[in-house]
């Protein structure tokens, strides 16, 4: 049985074997070390600049700073997008991470007060 950083270096070389124009990671980074993080990161980096689109998910809120652009989701909704810059601009926040605190929780704030005036409006 291959370590998990042996599995994650297995799996990458795999995806990139037949060159795609595209690559989808999902949570490429979880588990890693702080090393392993990096080098990847400065994998991805180049693999961007000669022209691969990539679409990475991550739970590291500071990995999206990486990103070109990034998107904020909460339970399949979109909640916002754009560059790191614009999201944090937009969220009066100075990281990604306090961005998207606020984002979620003022879209969740948002959603159980207008769950709160529709039940009171039925009770009419």
């Amino acid at each position: 049985m291959l370590p998990l950083g042996a599995k994650r270096e297995l799996s990458f070389a795999c995806a990139l074997i037949h060159r795609p124009a595209v690559l989808f990671l999902d949570e490429a980074t979880s588990g890693a070390d702080l090393t392993a993080r990096r080098t990847f990161w400065r994998r991805i980096v180049r693999l961007s600049q000669a022209g691969t689109t990539i679409v990475v998910t991550t739970h590291f809120m500071e990995e999206a700073e990486y990103c070109d652009r990034i998107l904020i989701q909460d339970n399949g909704r979109i909640l916002a997008s754009g560059t790191p810059l614009e999201v944090r601009t937009r969220a009066n926040a100075e990281s990604i991470d306090e961005a998207f605190r606020q984002i979620v929780l003022n879209a969740r704030r948002a959603e159980a007060e207008n769950k709160r005036a529709k039940s009171s409006e039925g009770a009419r």
